[in-house]
């Protein structure tokens, strides 16, 4: 396998590993009973807003040792070739051999004029990485209406979200203007516009509350759709690791 990017792992992508409170690393979502926490880009984002809140970690350190590992689980092995079989044995063996490296930018004052001096690392991928990509949006048509990069199942309901927000705010006004709308047609024309939105992104069905899903990937979609904190922490983590899968 030539072709693949290493990048955080989707929430909804499938294949996320859990820490669990005695420090466990595996596949099950919950061990005697406790719910574990999925090693994902949310969890990626969070754990570098943590680690920006203090100085750097001398890699000696179990600190370190402890994030680098736990940020490593939560990036997946991806192949460019969205038909290749994904339970290809060459993508563990790729993830088991990688190995993760942090680094802090750093700021201080100049001695003479006090002015910051800061440093900034921005990390160049592997070669042809991003070709790879480039070559595949090249491929697409110059006009509106195609899927721009980085988006994924959540942010299309969380625009969704927010335009059904729109939508019920609109109706509202237009019938406070003098407008006869029942409220026979008002759901119609709710249940109209979810139908086309179903159908130009295959997504249709909305996700209950945190609470009442019982999946462990729909309760964590469902907590993100509902957190601005936790859709913070999947921005970072998508963004630090240049996407997800």
């Amino acid at each position: 396998m030539d072709n693949y990017i290493i990048v955080g792992r989707k929430v909804d992508g499938g294949g996320a590993k859990y820490l669990h409170s005695d420090g466990d690393i595996n596949a099950d979502p919950t061990k005697d009973g406790a719910p574990g926490k999925a090693l994902d880009v949310e969890f990626i984002g969070k754990t570098v807003v943590e680690l920006s809140r203090g100085g750097p970690l001398d890699e000696d350190t179990p600190a370190y040792q402890e994030a680098t590992e736990l940020l490593r689980q939560s990036m997946a092995v991806v192949p460019m070739d969205q038909m290749h079989d994904l339970n290809d044995p060459m993508i563990t063996k790729i993830h088991d051999k990688f190995r993760l490296r942090l680094q802090w930018d750093e700021r201080s004052p100049d001695a003479e004029d006090g002015v910051d001096v800061n440093t900034r690392t921005l990390v160049i991928p592997v070669q042809d990485t991003l070709a790879e990509r480039e070559a595949y949006f090249s491929s697409q048509a110059n006009q509106p209406g195609y899927e721009p990069p980085l988006t994924y199942t959540l942010d299309l309901l969380m625009m969704k979200h927010f335009y059904d927000g729109l939508l019920d705010k609109a109706l509202s006004e237009v019938q406070t203007a003098g407008v006869a709308l029942t409220d026979e047609t008002k759901a119609a024309i709710k249940a109209q516009v979810n139908a086309n939105w179903a159908d130009s992104t295959a997504i249709n069905n909305d996700l209950s509350s945190e609470e009442e899903e019982e999946d462990p990937t729909r309760k964590s979609m469902a907590r993100i759709l509902s957190s601005p904190v936790s859709a913070f922490h999947r921005a970072v983590g998508i963004y630090i690791t240049n996407m997800c899968d």
